[in-house]
């Protein structure tokens, strides 16, 4: 098995938020885009739209409405992955589904807004197609970061990119060329896979879970919790976290159509 590549490829990946200043060339990038285009998709829909982006105006922009995140504005490249129902519904009207004659003759309903079933088939297909994308970089010596604050600032990132109705912008990559070479981050697997049925942790567990983490966090964890501390204090309760609970009611009201 380590001699797989594409194994290596997936065990190697690390996010890479510094890199040189040269360009992703056309090659490169033709190569992870049809990567993503070639990811699974619910029933071939490919419900999502990728929007390319290296624009130095508008990445210094996106990197202002993500959270101050400088390195957005420095990549070379972008590519934001937007949960896309609003062209099936162009798509829709255009071949006349719509059509008053036409849901006569099928007996289908009439239109209606996409609801949160179409958002959780397409919300699939849209990371799925992100994540080949990130593998497709990193088997070109390219890396790559995922950017969750797109959902941030709904308000303005919707107007910043034309985002219509039925549309949310689900992730955003950062990718170029490393400035450094730096080994994979270990990540913790104790209590990742449950056989047949979910099961809350018992204490010895969750003192497994615990343990591993603090391990991973060295130098940083002094005491026994502090890898959970530090998410809790840094992440769960943050100020940016509530605006990004804030902007997804805004986006999942937009996704249907109010």
């Amino acid at each position: 098995m380590e001699n797989n590549a594409i194994l290596s490829a997936l065990s190697a990946r690390k996010s890479v938020r510094v890199f040189t200043p040269d360009p992703v060339t056309p090659d490169e990038r033709a190569a992870i885009l049809n990567a993503a285009f070639q990811a699974p998709t619910a029933g071939n829909q490919q419900l999502y739209t990728i929007l390319d982006i290296t624009d130095p105006a508008l990445k210094a922009t996106l990197a202002d409405l993500c959270d101050h995140q400088p390195m957005i504005a420095k990549a070379p490249w972008a590519l934001i992955f937007v949960v896309d129902y609003a062209k099936w519904i162009d798509l829709f009207e255009h071949v006349g589904c719509f059509e008053p004659e036409f849901v006569e003759r099928t007996g289908k309903a009439p239109r209606r807004a996409p609801g949160l079933g179409d958002f959780a088939i397409a919300a699939q297909d849209t990371v799925i197609a992100a994540q080949n994308a990130v593998v497709a970089a990193e088997a070109l010596g390219l890396g790559s970061c995922y950017i969750g604050d797109i959902v941030e600032n709904a308000e303005e990132v919707a107007e910043l990119l034309d985002l219509p109705p039925y549309t949310m912008p689900l992730s955003m990559l950062i990718i170029g060329t490393p400035r450094k070479e730096r080994p994979a981050i270990a990540h913790p697997v104790v209590n990742l896979v449950h056989e047949e049925r979910y099961c809350r942790a018992d204490a010895a567990t969750m003192d497994a879970q615990v343990a591993e983490m603090d391990a991973m966090f060295r130098p940083h964890a002094r005491v026994v919790g502090e890898r959970v501390v530090d998410i809790y204090t840094r992440k769960h309760t943050s100020p940016f976290m509530a605006e990004m609970s804030r902007s997804m009611e805004w986006w999942f009201k937009n996704w249907l159509g109010k």
